[in-house]
């Protein structure tokens, strides 16, 4: 689920149904009803794998060979297991904190320590983009999801997802479009090696944050046994473990920049129009990067008013700022049907023919939907109805969607 549908998407009643279900472990795909098992969350999470042991029988997993994968390590396919499974509680607080993250910001958590005062060395660097600001990197969907991470500006922050519990913070310094985590205090699992602590910090943030696939580190001692070892990575890392490595000193690197949803994108999205001002004033980039790859700009359209936007243009933002796909605001605008951000848009000098990467442009967007009005005032404004794309132009598109008065419009 997008940050977008957290903040929006649902209403109570909704979110009351989607608590209910989840307490009765409702089927999450159409697996033969033999491939599945519940895990029960208790207080503690050691009594997982023993609970388990006695009450299920063993999924068979397989090996991925190292010549087979591209980390060159024999893997555990964890799938079977983490992709099947549904976790369920007999304690309604933890099944309602698993589920309760919904739009925070995190700053609740700010300032947060663990109780388990172990501290150890880091240095694990991530590729950032020129900075990463407070915010969000990963909120949980459903209880297969363990962790909440969040940033304050100096410190990465890991929520136990159904304990609501800081288990884990990591100081921080930014350098050279590089986040460095200099140490690591508390841990992850209980007793966990230092070696384990920092691969699965790295592992969560990769795979939760950036939202890449890879291998998640695993005790080497549970490497004879991958019934223990599929419930040890589940209990750990939910459905997000899908290939097991059972070597600690494994660190892959993401070529992908770790990006927070900022709080500024979380503001501009609430329509807090004075907090806008004061992240602005904090230093943040009004032209930043989501983790979805959007800027502030492109997230002021979700709003049914313009105060956001229109904040967010006086302060300075670029109305031509690109997402990681090469769009604009603007595109999105007209996407959305929304005309009178598309005017304000242009009032602060966007430009109308600008391609994304693939190649198209706002009047291929407004075509291919049919938004009939927004097709007319980009015309009228000076849209180049002749530019084409992948071998489309905005005609040949609204023929294919049959939007007939806009294909008399471009004739």
């Amino acid at each position: 689920m997008s940050f977008f549908k957290k903040l929006f998407g649902k209403n109570k009643e909704e979110q009351k149904v989607e608590l209910r279900e989840e307490q009765k472990a409702a089927p999450k795909t159409q697996q033969p009803e033999e491939q599945k098992a519940e895990i029960k969350i208790p207080q503690l999470e050691e009594h997982i794998i023993q609970e388990d042991k006695e009450s299920s029988d063993e999924t068979k997993l397989s090996w991925i060979a190292a010549a087979e994968n591209p980390w060159g390590h024999d893997l555990l396919d964890l799938r079977p297991f983490s992709q099947t499974m549904i976790s369920t509680s007999g304690n309604q607080q933890m099944a309602m904190n698993a589920i309760s993250y919904g739009g925070e910001s995190g700053t609740s958590f700010f300032g947060l320590r663990p109780e388990n005062t172990k501290t150890i060395a880091a240095n694990i660097s991530l590729k950032i983009d020129q900075a990463l600001y407070p915010g969000v990197l990963f909120t949980p969907d459903t209880m297969e999801n363990k962790w909440a991470v969040y940033f304050d500006g100096e410190y990465l922050i890991f929520i136990r997802s159904w304990l609501r519990e800081v288990l884990v913070v990591a100081k921080t310094i930014q350098k050279d479009n590089q986040l460095i985590v200099e140490s690591i205090t508390g841990e992850f699992t209980e007793d966990e090696s230092p070696e384990l602590t920092k691969a699965i910090l790295n592992f969560i943030l990769i795979s939760h944050s950036i939202g890449e696939i890879i291998p998640a580190p695993i005790p080497a001692e549970y490497e004879n046994d991958t019934d223990l070892a599929s419930k040890w990575a589940f209990s750990t890392y939910g459905n997000m473990g899908q290939l097991g490595i059972f070597t600690s000193d494994f660190l892959p690197v993401s070529d992908s920049p770790l990006r927070t949803h900022s709080l500024l994108h979380i503001a501009v999205a609430r329509g807090e129009i004075q907090e806008i001002e004061d992240e602005f004033n904090r230093g943040t980039n009004l032209n930043a990067l989501a983790g979805d790859g959007l800027a502030p700009l492109h997230w002021s359209i979700a709003p049914e008013n313009i105060d956001s936007m229109a904040k967010l243009l006086d302060l300075g933002a670029d109305p031509n700022g690109l997402t990681h796909e090469g769009a604009t605001p603007i595109m999105n605008a007209v996407q959305s049907n929304k005309m009178d951000k598309v005017k304000l848009l242009l009032d602060y000098g966007a430009l109308i023919n600008i391609q994304d990467d693939r190649g198209f442009t706002a009047l291929h967007r407004a075509a291919e939907r049919g938004h009939i009005d927004i097709v007319k005032f980009l015309l009228a404004n000076g849209a180049d109805k002749t530019i084409s794309a992948q071998g489309h132009t905005a005609i040949s598109l609204a023929t294919i969607t049959e939007q007939h008065e806009i294909i008399e419009l471009l004739n």
